[in-house]
């Protein structure tokens, strides 16, 4: 009986280990297409002129930014990005540390804490600002308040009103703490 109930989970496990093979393989092979590059109700679509028009406009509004711009928004989001991982380090190494106090520690978490929230915010307060027509923008909060900086023809059409309602909303700084700089 127990030879039978070997033979027989070992033939189980088998089929099992086959169908696994046989769905891995049919879902991991390339559909063919059912129509033909050649077929005449694919030639001159206008669906395809329409998806090239969608994709130069948006090609168009991301030239806007000049040479100079875009090495500054680049430059300045991968110089907060290290400070707040900076940040973060020395606080996993005082927790990690068996000689520092509880109140070290509790520092370090507060820390760790705080900067995990303004980097929510600070994300949070840009993708809105996106949403509201502001091609590039870059958002720093600190303990002093916030500030946001534009491009300076954005800001112009926008008004500095749309970005101090916008930060004030999403992360509750008083208007007199909210400086809007541009480039």
């Amino acid at each position: 009986m127990k030879r039978f109930k070997k033979q027989f989970l070992a033939a189980a496990l088998i089929v099992a280990l086959g169908a696994a093979v046989y769905l891995n393989w049919s879902i991991s092979t390339p559909k063919t297409a059912s129509k033909t590059l050649g077929d005449s109700k694919f030639v001159n679509a206008t669906v395809a002129t329409t998806a090239v028009k969608k994709t130069s406009a948006k090609v168009k509004s991301s030239d806007k930014l000049t040479k100079k711009q875009r090495e500054f928004f680049a430059s300045a989001k991968t110089t907060r990005q290290k400070t707040q991982d900076k940040v973060v380090d020395i606080a996993s190494e005082v927790l990690s540390l068996d000689t520092a106090s509880d109140s070290e520690k509790s520092k370090a978490q507060s820390n760790v804490a705080a900067v995990i929230k303004n980097f929510t915010l600070q994300d949070t307060i840009e993708s809105t600002l996106k949403a509201k027509g502001f091609s590039n923008c870059l958002c720093y909060i600190t303990d002093s308040g916030c500030t946001v900086t534009v491009l300076k023809s954005e800001l112009k059409k926008l008004k500095p009103i749309a970005v101090k309602s916008t930060v004030q909303s999403e992360a509750d700084i008083g208007f007199n703490k909210i400086t809007i700089v541009t480039i």
